[in-house]
């Protein structure tokens, strides 16, 4: 019996075990499509194979190290780069050039006139050791230690100490040659529009007269001299230099006798101009036709006086330069400069006119500060009729909001009563 239950149990796992391999047959065979790697190909494959394949960006069939960028790769690729770096390049190297030419020809206007300075004045440029005159160790003027750069188209000196003058401030005003795109456009605009001034290298000197303001140790006597506006000024620049200064303003142009054609002589009397136009400013100005600006005697502001207090005298004498034109004639430029410094001396002396004369002068400048005065008194009366107006227009909404809607509108039809009437008075006066 037990013999017949064995051979029954293994006829039963013989026929469930057939069944199971029929059924999975297809999951337990090795697809074709995906084959099994070989032994041989799986043994080989190791970390530093991935540093040999082809780097990213090699071209086709590179096999060089992953380091070689040299042989992958090639300067006509990067041609737009380099174009960019030329033209920074291009730009940078202008600049450079640009600034250090603008301060060369500062520094070479200062040692043109370098013997001038130094013979009348007893400090010049501004020297950390406080030497007199920034001298160098051969005892000449140091042109670079004498100005100051304020930008890289603006330098400026400084000289004192000198009898009747406080101070004479220069300042040098040079082209954009730093930024080339600048300095281009603003040429090429100047050559089509006449509005626009061509570029140019000015210098400005003005000079600040003690008058009568001296310490109180001066042993010198009063440097106080009259009040007068009188100037030089060159034909081709003269309508810009009126227009741009209040004080050539109130000055009436003639020629002169003993000036070039190229030079008018702007003043308040012609005693005044007689007065100022002494020798040696005479001999030189003939000279100086190419690089003379303007030669300015005033005791008014430059800019029109916004109030009263700005017509408080205030004497300066300015000398107005173009160069190089200055800079290729150093001996008269010297001569030039030498005449602008010792005018002073010469109106100390001589600049005390008649009665008759100051007359004139003081009744401009009182002309001048009436008009101003109603100018301003007008400003105000109109600024009060302004708050007035608001005031009344507050109190009348005020007035309009607490009345109930049968009062406003009484009310608004009495202002309108009004209004009629009082338009059919203004026809009647027409009349």
């Amino acid at each position: 019996m037990a013999d017949l239950i064995g051979k029954v149990f293994k006829a039963a796992s013989a026929s469930a075990a057939a069944v199971t391999d029929d059924d999975f047959a297809d999951f337990a065979s090795t697809s074709p499509a995906i084959a099994a790697p070989a032994a041989e190909s799986a043994a080989t494959i190791s970390p530093l194979s991935f540093a040999s394949s082809t780097p990213l960006g090699a071209p086709a069939g590179f096999d060089g190290p992953w380091y070689a960028v040299w042989e992958r790769h090639s300067l006509s690729e990067f041609q737009t780069e380099g174009y960019i770096i030329l033209l920074i390049m291009f730009i940078v190297g202008i600049h450079m050039w640009g600034a250090r030419r603008n301060r060369s020809i500062a520094a070479g206007f200062i040692a043109a006139i370098a013997p001038i300075l130094t013979k009348e004045f007893a400090l010049v440029g501004f020297s950390e050791e406080g030497k007199p005159n920034t001298l160098d160790e051969k005892n000449i003027l140091d042109a670079n230690a004498a100005i100051q750069e304020n930008t890289q188209m603006e330098f400026i000196s400084y000289a004192s100490g000198r009898q009747n003058i406080q101070f004479m401030h220069t300042t040098i005003k040079l082209q954009r040659r730093h930024n080339p795109v600048a300095w281009m456009a603003e040429i090429i605009f100047a050559f089509f529009f006449d509005a626009m001034p061509q570029p140019t290298d000015s210098i400005t000197m003005t000079i600040a007269p003690f008058d009568g303001a001296e310490p109180p140790k001066a042993v010198s006597g009063s440097s106080k001299y009259d009040n007068f506006i009188w100037a030089v000024v060159n034909k081709r620049c003269m309508k810009k230099h009126r227009e741009e200064r209040y004080d050539l303003s109130l000055t009436r142009t003639s020629d002169w006798e003993g000036l070039p054609n190229w030079a008018a002589v702007m003043g308040e009397s012609k005693e005044i101009g007689d007065m100022c136009l002494y020798q040696q400013l005479k001999d030189v100005i003939p000279e100086c036709g190419d690089f003379l600006e303007y030669l300015i005697v005033s005791d008014m502001p430059k800019e029109k006086p916004s109030k009263l207090a700005d017509y408080t005298p205030r004497k300066r004498i300015t000398l107005e330069l173009t160069i190089p034109s200055a800079a290729t004639n150093p001996e008269t430029l010297q001569r030039l400069v030498g005449a602008f410094i010792r005018l002073v001396d010469h109106l100390v002396a001589n600049a005390h006119f008649r009665p008759e004369v100051l007359r004139k002068v003081k009744a401009t400048r009182e002309d001048e500060q009436k008009k101003l005065k109603r100018s301003i008194e007008d400003e105000t009366k109109e600024e009060r009729e302004t708050k007035l107006a608001e005031k009344k227009k507050a109190d009348r909404d005020a007035k309009l909001r607490g009345m109930s809607a049968a009062e406003q509108k009484k009310f608004l039809e009495k202002e309108r009563e009004k209004e009629r009437k009082d338009m059919m008075k203004k026809m009647g006066r027409k009349q």
